[in-house]
């Protein structure tokens, strides 16, 4: 799928809804202490960041979406710095983060771009930081038991617990678990919490 294509398809949903999903992520199973300086990658509207900035963390929020990174501006631009940029070709020096928290993001990389985006992630976090990624699993919901799917023009990737190892494999697994929300039409959202550790 294009790039730009999905970045087109990304804007049209923040310019039109601002914010379409509400509320504070939960960063608890993250492991980030008060005092870190995280980046934010793919912070969309501003949830992750928001419950960063709550935990006393600082703040680099990233997107490729501008309309996403305009929203965050208005939003919290008093208490963070946000950037438009690409999650393959990330705009900071090495080990410029203590953690990173790229929180459904991976799942709209194409599959060949993959290996690149996770260079670049471990690339910015210092030895020793963390990266926490949550990601859709396969089974969820909105797979339909398959792989992957394309919906309103954005790539939708569905990740097993091996295929997320894998593609991290240059870091050390803290911990990969499936975390699992029955919805009240009585099917299942499913995703896939990991926190990695770079050398």
């Amino acid at each position: 799928m294009e790039h730009d294509a999905q970045r087109e398809a990304w804007d049209r949903l923040y310019a039109s809804q601002g914010r379409p999903w509400r509320g504070t992520a939960d960063v608890s199973w993250t492991g980030i202490a008060p005092g870190s300086r995280v980046l934010d990658l793919g912070c969309g509207n501003g949830k992750t960041a928001l419950a960063l900035l709550d935990l006393g963390c600082s703040v680099v929020g990233a997107d490729f979406s501008e309309a996403a990174v305009e929203s965050c501006r208005r939003l919290l631009g008093h208490r963070a710095e946000f950037v438009a940029a690409d999650c393959r070709d990330l705009p900071f020096a090495d080990g410029s983060f203590d953690a990173v928290a790229a929180f459904h993001v991976l799942e709209h990389i194409p599959a060949g771009d993959l290996g690149r985006a996770v260079s670049e992630v471990l690339r910015v976090t210092a030895p020793g930081g963390r990266v926490c990624v949550r990601c859709f699993a396969e089974g969820d919901m909105r797979s339909g038991g398959r792989k992957e799917d394309v919906r309103n023009g954005i790539l939708y990737r569905y990740f097993s617990e091996d295929g997320i190892r894998e593609a991290f494999r240059a870091a050390e697994v803290l911990s990969v678990r499936a975390a699992e929300d029955g919805t009240r039409f009585g099917t299942v959202r499913r995703r896939l919490e990991s926190v990695f550790l770079k050398a």
